[in-house]
């Protein structure tokens, strides 16, 4: 289970650099554009992923105290409230984070034991509702996640007329 899991953490870092290559060629106002979708915009989208990517680290690092890359994660101190304010002219920087987090990911699947997999991580949804689950699961809905929205954003850009065949899993494990 845990080469599953690190081949899944290896392909979002290699999706998602795929993704802001095109995003980036693509430029501000493809990003800004609003496109019907539940998120407005794929920076929308973007913010969303990346949201969630803090607060899996978050919740881990509380369950999963001795990983070496939790404990130095910037990520893991990180204030969700800034997302709310970052607009698509901050791409740059967004998108270095993107990168970073991204890096971080892969350094804490790579320094999990396998024996640890089966651990039960409890933690409090966006709802507030405490769940509780086993860390092998909790790491597929988190990559399974990101697999949903970057193919939310694949549909948008598809709509905006913007090539962007770049997530083909077996190419990026």
């Amino acid at each position: 289970m845990k080469e599953v899991l690190e081949a899944l953490a290896k392909y979002k870092q290699g999706v998602d650099e795929a993704l802001l290559v095109i995003l980036e060629k693509a430029g501000e106002r493809q990003l800004s554009a609003k496109t019907g979708s539940f998120f407005p915009t794929i920076f929308d989208e973007l913010k969303h992923l990346f949201g969630s990517d803090v607060n899996w680290i978050k919740r881990l690092k509380l369950a999963l105290p001795h990983n070496a890359a939790l404990a130095r994660s910037r990520f893991a101190a990180y204030d969700s409230d800034i997302l709310k304010a970052l607009e698509a002219k901050d791409r740059v920087a967004f998108f270095a984070d993107l990168r970073a987090i991204d890096a971080e990911i892969r350094a804490i699947v790579s320094e999990l034991e396998p024996d640890e997999l089966a651990k039960a991580v409890t933690y409090v949804n966006y709802k507030g509702e405490t769940q509780t689950f086993e860390l092998w699961k909790v790491l597929l809905q988190w990559f399974n996640h990101g697999t949903h929205h970057r193919g939310a954003i694949s549909c948008q850009l598809d709509g905006l007329g913007v090539e962007n065949d770049y997530s083909s899993l077996l190419a990026k494990i």
